[in-house]
């Protein structure tokens, strides 16, 4: 699956100067630990290694400033989910799985919506 690309004016919050500590901050915070549900991995890779480190925004920020910069919309994660199941769960809407009794563990699963 081809990685999400951001418009470019998207792209320059990247540059912005508060994000580079910031991104340090978090991964600092979780412990330089994938706090993706059920992986754990310490991020000790670099570059686009499996364990490299990734600071993923929970909710896409779509150029919010504030969004962007928010340390609670921003979990360390690493490398091999963000560019997995995070991806596939921003792309779904939902993230894959069931609980022991086979019911979905995201409430935002298709299963889990009303009937209209």
């Amino acid at each position: 699956m081809a990685p999400k690309r951001y418009r470019p004016e998207h792209q320059a919050l990247y540059k912005h100067p508060a994000w580079q500590p910031l991104r340090k901050r978090i991964f600092l915070r979780d412990n330089y630990t994938c706090q993706w549900h059920g992986c754990g991995k310490m991020l000790i890779g670099k570059g686009k290694e499996p364990n490299a480190p990734v600071a993923h925004h929970r909710r896409d920020h779509k150029g919010d400033l504030d969004l962007f910069l928010d340390p609670e919309n921003i979990m360390a994660v690493c490398n091999e989910c963000h560019d997995g199941p995070i991806q596939r769960h921003t792309n779904r809407g939902y993230v894959p799985g069931h609980d022991e009794d086979g019911r979905p563990i995201d409430p935002n699963h298709p299963w889990n919506r009303s009937a209209l």
